[in-house]
């Protein structure tokens, strides 16, 4: 190499290899086959890649110029930073806690908070909440001027918000240096259960109310609605945006100018662990959203200029991946989830606590959320390059195929009535709920694997008495009290003395005719196994204990314990789990020592036929009852008659594992 003080951009010792040579020379490692034919690949969003891909994929791209020098999705010729802005979520019931959380939060490199969560009469500190004064208690010590506030999600968003002016009056701040958004989406409203013409009216309203605060924005569509029932990448983003026409419909009639809610207009986006779908998700986002704000400009006869780089995303990790048992893998979920939002080209990015579905907001879970994107800024460099996913064939094919796909059954929901319409109709709910049950039936059969709730079970540990209790709702009579919601309405309401958590749930009262969208984690149905054994163990002293009993050959008796530990582990049974035994009457002995209900045969196919027999004459010599399962698919095996139950790579786990619990008396019908 030449003795230079950098080295060369081009390498031209290298002779170009044409795609055609590379195509032949991969035929020829796989034998003659085509990688097509090998390693596609199809997603359960119903989008699929080849195994290889060339410079044509970017020709082929409708959103890409192979001879561009500027990345399609990047904001200006100079290639700008990938600069998003770290924002930590601050969701504690009580303002004290809350406020303790935002000053480590500002203090440990956050540059935004994303303040929400229902609020309680007192906090856990013992100190009355005044409902007109809980946004300065929770904000105490913050620099406004320098943190950003992202208030909600959900119905509490407007309800904090509405405290926003009185803050700047008692701090004497200029509303132009405060910078944030209002994360309330009136079409989610009306998916989770919301009467629309109430919902509609406020989302306006507060439009209104925020002319004067050029840096807080109050035009948001929310796909978590979507997201955590359980949708598809493409569903997500068509129903993101149908809610975007529907509120630019509604908003535009109602005489606001389309200019200002474009400028006013983000998208709330939650990634889950499908690295490139989800970064190509957002990327799709980018794409798609001017193209119906275009769409307005050209009917109302004012069009705007609006590109890739003017859409403002607001990611968040997801709540539908995370699980209860082993939440320290949740950690590492997040991290595959924040790397996706941010090649993706989020602008702003809140990660949730690893244990945020166990519990209330704790100090450890938000500082190593927070510490999650400093690592991605400053140790992995994430955010040096604009649009880093630029130019990659993989992700610039799975953008315009996810591009594609979402568009066309935005045209159909659209074509249908628009979203409100499906909603109405069940017919969005119904579509959305068939993808949910294909991701638990994948869960299921463990064709999608849970790390620590679905395979490798921490067999110790317990976590039904670790649940942080829920946060107690109002029963919706403060409706009455707000009237026609407005700002206003609510300020008035708080000076006289109605609850926050009060006026959120007035917010999201009915009466509506359209069935709320679920809000579901994927583990839920699995996890409700293994919490019906805590509460049956509570009640009686200990789990079900359960053998393995390895006998015959060494690799099989091996692999098949393994896995016998794994799957029932999923239900917290306890597991002694012997390397092997020399005989049946020691497999039996040992049932009888560790008073096991349940013992699994692990062996070979061809040794079962023999030990079943064998091994439930032992069990009943030594008059142990006990289930006697064998580890093994049934149609390969001849037990004859002798076996209870088989657990194999095709079993499901909630049926086979309810079948068990049953067995043993545990109650499957009650909510643990």
């Amino acid at each position: 190499m030449p003795d230079t003080d950098s080295p060369p951009l081009h390498f031209d010792e290298f002779t170009p290899v044409s795609p055609d040579e590379w195509r032949a020379h991969v035929r020829s490692d796989l034998g003659g086959r085509s990688p097509e034919a090998f390693l596609e690949w199809a997603s359960g969003e119903g989008v699929t890649i080849p195994a290889y891909l060339d410079p044509d994929a970017l020709r082929d791209a409708l959103h890409t110029d192979p001879d561009a020098t500027i990345p399609p999705l990047a904001e200006a010729e100079e290639s700008p930073a990938n600069d998003w802005t770290l924002c930590q979520p601050i969701h504690h019931s009580d303002p004290d806690t809350a406020n303790q959380h935002a000053r480590a939060a500002a203090s440990g490199g956050a540059e935004a908070l994303e303040v929400g969560g229902l609020l309680h009469e007192s906090g856990e500190t013992g100190g009355a909440l005044r409902s007109d004064s809980f946004l300065a208690q929770i904000l105490d010590g913050i620099d406004l001027s320098d943190t950003a506030l992202h208030f909600g999600p959900g119905p509490h968003g407007p309800v904090l918000y509405s405290r926003l002016a009185s803050l700047f009056a008692d701090r004497s701040l200029n509303p132009d240096v405060v910078a944030g958004s209002v994360l309330y989406d009136p079409v989610a409203a009306v998916a989770a259960g919301a009467a629309p013409d109430r919902v509609f009216s406020l989302a306006d309203d507060m439009v209104a109310d925020a002319a004067d605060m050029p840096r807080v924005r109050t035009v948001t569509v929310d796909a978590g609605v979507y997201h955590h029932a359980g949708a598809s990448a493409v569903q997500e983003l068509a129903c993101a945006l149908g809610a975007l026409t529907e509120r630019l419909a509604r908003s535009t009639d109602r005489g606001h100018a389309l200019p200002v809610l474009r400028n006013n207009l983000q998208v709330r986006v939650p990634v889950s662990t499908s690295y490139f779908v989800e970064m190509a998700k957002l990327r799709a986002l980018r794409l798609l959203v001017p193209q119906v704000i275009d769409a307005f400009g050209r009917e109302t006869g004012a069009p705007l200029d609006v590109g890739p780089a003017d859409v403002s995303l607001y990611a968040t990790t997801s709540r539908r991946t995370e699980t209860l048992y082993d939440p320290y893998v949740n950690m590492l979920r997040a991290t595959t989830e924040a790397m996706a939002a941010v090649l993706g080209g989020c602008d702003v990015l809140a990660l949730r606590p690893y244990d945020a579905a166990l519990r209330p907001p704790q100090d450890f879970g938000l500082r190593i959320a927070r510490n999650t994107q400093l690592l991605l800024e400053h140790e992995a460099h994430l955010d040096r390059v604009a649009d880093p996913a630029a130019g990659s064939y993989y992700v610039e094919a799975l953008t315009d195929r996810l591009a594609q796909k979402a568009w066309a059954q935005f045209q159909r929901l659209e074509a249908d009535g628009g979203i409100l319409e499906a909603l109405r109709t069940g017919t969005l709910q119904d579509q959305i709920a068939s993808t949910r049950h294909d991701r638990r039936e994948a869960i299921d059969t463990r064709e999608h694997i849970l790390v620590g709730t679905t395979h490798y079970p921490s067999l110790d540990e317990r976590r039904r008495a670790d649940r942080g209790a829920s946060t107690p709702s109002s029963n919706g009579e403060a409706s009455s009290s707000l009237g026609a919601p407005s700002i206003e309405a609510i300020r008035s309401a708080l000076r006289n003395g109605t609850l926050p958590s009060e006026l959120a749930s007035a917010l999201q009262a009915g009466p509506s005719d359209i069935p709320p969208l679920p809000q579901t984690r994927l583990a839920e149905e699995i996890e409700s196994l293994r919490l019906r054994t805590e509460m049956h163990t509570e009640a009686h002293g200990s789990p079900p204990q359960v053998l393995l009993a390895p006998l015959g050959p060494p690799s099989a008796r091996s692999a098949r314990a393994t896995f016998s530990r794994n799957f029932l582990g999923v239900a917290g049974f306890a597991i002694e789990e012997p390397l092997k035994f020399e005989s049946v009457d020691e497999a039996a002995a040992a049932a009888v020592d560790h008073e096991a209900d349940i013992v699994v045969l692990c062996s070979a196919d061809d040794e079962y036929s023999d030990l079943a027999s064998a091994l439930s004459s032992a069990l009943q010599a030594h008059t142990h009852e006990a289930l006697l399962g064998i580890a093994g698919a049934p149609d390969d095996i001849d037990a004859g008659g002798h076996a209870d139950f088989f657990i194999h790579q095709g079993s499901s786990l909630k049926e086979t594992l309810t079948t068990l619990q049953t067995h043993l008396g545990i109650d499957v019908t009650s909510d643990p």
